[in-house]
């Protein structure tokens, strides 16, 4: 048994426990460097990572550097000269305050710094190697600080075990560098990944620069600027609503004081402030800025310094909501169309008397409008289909559809009668009935009874199609059973590398450097399933195909729904990503309830339901089918006891 006294732990342990908290990846060794370089008063700060900043990540600065007399204790742990004394801790105004970052980055991984003040000729190099400094030289180098970062983790290889793959933690990079830009306009970023700069920042003190070289200039056009001060809160930036809007929060942005930080109070005084502007599902995007006392916020909470407290937590979040909500109102005004902004002088009406069982023909309107002076003021009617007004139930006209279902051609099985006959029965032909493949555990969607003919009864609330078959009763979902049946579709699909269709003219869409990165990422999770996009330009990406069951107009919505998925999935493994991304696909094309459907719809989805012998539940587990047996309804309606 291990000895059981208290003793004291090694340095080296101490480290290593200490990096754990602060260094979980590469993109928190950076944030905490690049945190160093702005309270160094840098102007200019330059990031580069290979292989998603595990084996090497460089932070260049233009900042004040580090005197020679201060290298080495740099590296030391709880060393810093942002606090003198506890009460300081009630009102930081620097970035960094713990002096661990340093020290727990060199504890885990190889760190060489190259640094110079302006007062020095030379400069100086030191070069730490697992929390031992192994040496300190002079150096040529210009004014300011650069810390090159080799081989992370590597003496901690259960801690570099746990990190995703490179692409995977070069997409969080990506996402801290959005965050730092934003929140420093009056600084120049630049971020290059593998060799290529992803971001370029002015560095000229306008935040609309800085939104403009993360989102473009398209989606800077349709933000709606925020400025306004109340309960001793300064609020100034920008919130993107309606087709802005996006399916997670990963795209709102608030900054305390300059600090990037996550606050579920500010997210919910955001979306309180956009309610009714943005649909049901959706999140308003934002880059806002706060400024308030430092006393009256504190961000020593965790030592990701990410999270935040206030002081008067319900002052902050009226602030907020309300000067989004008045920011937006204002801005509808200056958007409203001049025509609206009018009163027009209302003309003169003449009482017009429909009674029942009238008939208003098109032809006799043509010919009042032609009859018509134009001095009349008789209003115009703008009929143009024949309207009939019943003397009892108002009667509902429908618009045919386009068959929705049908790729291609087959045959119909269902019995085809006058109107005035009884309902349809309809009986699958096996002569037309493909073979089923082969499936693991295969449950029928109906009754055990097969082979038995079919009565189309009907469609309730246009959502459940009525079905007499055998001695049950069915009620089928129709959008379940049309998702089930595009799910398998493009799952065999997605298998044989035959789902996407080319474009004749690319779709070009505006995509920030993060979702660039992600889609990137899983290129080879979308490819196979016919979506093909690549780079193109600044901010924007080509899309040479989409998938086949799509529509151009409906690529773009669907691209920008799977990125919200795959922002809230990265956790999950290739496959499980896979059967998402299919899911989504199916269920955004598939018939939704309360669509109205025509019979021969009606009819080639209930065939095909059965030819194909589905599994009985939606992708989601949903049941395609209810159904009911002729015995239970007897029950029910007290026949047989």
């Amino acid at each position: 048994m291990a000895d059981a006294r208290i003793q004291l732990l090694p340095d080296e342990v101490i480290g290593k426990i200490a990096a754990g908290e602060v260094v979980e990846r590469p993109a928190a060794a950076i944030k905490e460097l690049v945190e160093n370089s702005l309270d160094a008063g840098a102007t200019a700060v330059t990031v580069e990572i290979r292989e998603g900043g595990i084996s090497y990540f460089r932070v260049t600065d233009n900042g004040r550097g580090i005197a020679p007399g201060d290298i080495r204790m740099a590296f030391e742990r709880h060393a810093t000269s942002k606090i003198r004394k506890s009460s300081d801790l009630n009102s930081i105004a620097t970035l960094g305050f713990r002096g661990e970052a340093l020290a727990s980055i060199a504890a885990v991984a190889k760190v060489t710094c190259t640094t110079r003040t302006h007062d020095q000729v030379a400069g100086i190099r030191a070069v730490n190697e697992g929390g031992q400094m192994c040496a300190i030289e002079d150096a040529a180098c210009p004014e300011g600080t650069t810390f090159v970062v080799r081989d992370l983790f590597y003496n901690t290889p259960v801690r570099l075990k746990f990190l995703k793959k490179p692409q995977a933690e070069g997409a969080l990079v990506s996402d801290l560098m959005m965050r730092l830009i934003l929140s420093k306009p009056e600084v120049s970023f630049r971020y290059l990944n593998q060799g290529k700069t992803l971001y370029h920042s002015a560095g000229d003190g306008k935040l609309e620069s800085a939104v403009f070289s993360i989102y473009g200039n398209e989606m800077l056009r349709s933000m709606r600027k925020v400025d306004g001060n109340m309960n001793g809160v300064v609020l100034h930036g920008y919130v993107g609503i309606g087709e802005s809007a996006r399916g997670n929060r990963g795209h709102q942005s608030f900054f305390i004081n300059g600090r990037y930080m996550r606050s579920n109070v500010l997210s919910s005084a955001l979306e309180e402030g956009t309610r009714e502007r943005v649909m049901i599902g959706k999140y308003p995007i934002c880059v806002l800025h706060l400024t308030m006392p430092y006393d009256q916020v504190d961000v020593n909470v965790h030592p990701n310094k990410l999270e935040v407290r206030f002081q008067r937590e319900a002052a902050v979040a009226e602030a907020v909501s309300t000067l989004v909500r008045d920011a937006l109102r204002d801005r509808d005004a200056l958007e409203r169309p001049v025509e609206m902004l009018l009163t027009p002088e209302k003309p003169a009406v003449t009482p017009v008397e429909i009674t029942k069982n009238s008939l208003i023909r098109p032809d006799s309107i043509e010919t009042n409008k032609q009859t018509q002076t134009p001095e009349a003021k008789v209003p115009t009617l703008p009929i143009q289909t024949p309207v009939h007004i019943p003397s009892s139930v108002p009667q509902s006209i429908q618009v045919p559809r386009t068959n929705v279902f049908r790729e291609t051609p087959r045959p119909v099985v269902w019995d085809t009668q006058a109107p005035s006959m009884p309902p349809t029965v309809f009986q699958p032909s096996p002569q037309s009935k493909p073979a089923p493949e082969p499936r693991t555990e295969q449950v029928s969607a109906l009754p055990p009874e097969e082979k038995k003919p079919l009565k189309l009864l009907g469609v309730a609330f246009q959502t459940f199609i009525l079905v007499e078959y055998a001695d049950h009763l069915l009620m089928i979902d129709q959008h379940a059973v049309h998702e089930r049946l595009l799910f398998d579709q493009l799952c065999k699909a997605y298998d044989q590398h035959a789902a996407g269709q080319e474009l004749l003219i690319p779709l070009i869409l505006p995509l920030t450097r993060r979702e660039q990165a992600l889609l990137e990422a899983n290129r080879e999770l979308l490819e196979p399933m016919g979506l093909t996009v690549e780079p193109f330009g600044d901010g924007e990406v080509r899309v040479r195909s989409i998938p086949m069951i799509l529509g151009q107009p409906q690529a773009q919505d669907f691209i920008l729904e799977l990125l919200d998925q795959l922002e809230n999935e990265r956790g999950l493994n290739t496959i499980e990503k896979r059967r998402a991304a299919i899911l989504q696909l199916a269920c955004k094309k598939a018939v939704k309830g309360g669509d109205p459907l025509t019979e021969d719809e009606i009819r080639d989805l209930v065939e095909r339901m059965i030819d194909q012998q589905v599994t009985p539940t939606c992708p989601h587990g949903r049941p395609l089918v209810v159904a009911i047996s002729h015995a239970e309804l007897d029950k029910r309606f007290k026949r047989i006891q």
